[in-house]
């Protein structure tokens, strides 16, 4: 009988592990850690790890790291939340007991990598790779409802059809690159089986069933609004350059330079040593994103 404590357990992902594992294991020893006091009525603990005693937590077996942010806000850097927070659980680690831990991190993680998000995804990873018994899981982009990439193509096709005669100006190759999304009940299995064994493997790529290429989804996504869409490619220079200069700067809810970027690097991985950890196909992900775009 071990008791887990989740970091960041009201995200998204966060809740979607904290579901998980109240499904697996006595919902009393799962400790859901959240800084929003409002959410002590629905179960979770108000902890803030930068500021809080760590002691209060008590003994703690297992501690899930799901904290992460996509894009830098006012209250939130890249800094911060990737590599602070991971400084901060090692320091107390001690504290609650010497927990086993798993840390949510992001596939294309690399402390040498030229976008902020991966950068610092990659040195967080790199500070917890030296420790024992613990693991770092790089998922792929998880579908979640009311995906963010779903969003994105959704404002893409609804400018095209306002402003410009259902065109879709696109930068060149952007429709080749290539992601392996994953549902998220692949991630949970991942997290709980880790929670059972400690195998020496300690990073792990977690993607699904198939490879699919922003031109598929942009077609799907035009089939679902019943949009006929006609893709003119514009130099990729001349798009970033645009982005970085105005839209980041003037829209950045449509995108911001980051995000741009990673819009052309292919991000997928080899999925049997996931699959042999969980024991099972990981899970095709086409559904998803039909009724996506159909809602």
């Amino acid at each position: 009988m071990r008791k887990i404590a989740i970091i960041g357990a009201s995200g998204q992902l966060g809740r979607a592990i904290t579901q998980a594992l109240k499904e697996n294991y006595p919902n009393d020893l799962i400790i859901p850690l959240s800084r929003k006091t409002p959410l002590v009525q629905q179960g979770y603990t108000v902890f803030d790890p930068a500021t809080d005693d760590w002691s209060k937590l008590g003994k703690i077996d297992i501690l899930i790291n799901s904290a992460g942010i996509i894009q830098e806000s006012k209250d939130a850097a890249f800094q911060q939340v990737h590599i602070g927070l991971m400084h901060t659980i090692i320091e107390n680690r001690q504290l609650i007991g010497n927990p086993k831990i798993i840390h949510i991190s992001a596939l294309g993680a690399d402390p040498n990598h030229p976008i902020a998000f991966l950068k610092t995804k990659g040195e967080g990873d790199q500070i917890l790779i030296k420790q024992q018994n613990a693991y770092i899981l790089r998922p792929s982009i998880v579908c979640t409802p009311n995906a963010l990439l779903v969003q994105k193509f959704k404002t893409l096709l609804e400018l095209s059809s306002r402003y410009l005669f259902n065109l879709a100006l696109l930068p060149t190759d952007f429709s080749k690159t290539r992601i392996q999304p994953v549902m998220p009940a692949d991630l949970e299995k991942v997290v709980i089986a880790l929670c059972n064994q400690s195998p020496q493997q300690k990073v792990w790529n977690v993607v699904g069933a198939e490879e699919i290429s922003f031109g598929w989804l942009m077609e799907l996504a035009a089939r679902a609004r019943n949009q006929k869409i006609t893709t003119i490619e514009i130099p990729k220079n001349l798009v970033a350059s645009v982005t970085k200069n105005f839209i980041s700067v003037w829209f950045p809810g449509l995108i911001n330079y980051d995000q741009f970027q990673l819009l052309f690097k292919d991000n997928i991985a080899d999925k049997q040593p996931m699959e042999q950890l969980i024991g099972k196909k990981a899970d095709s992900t086409l559904s998803f994103w039909e009724n996506e775009f159909k809602g």
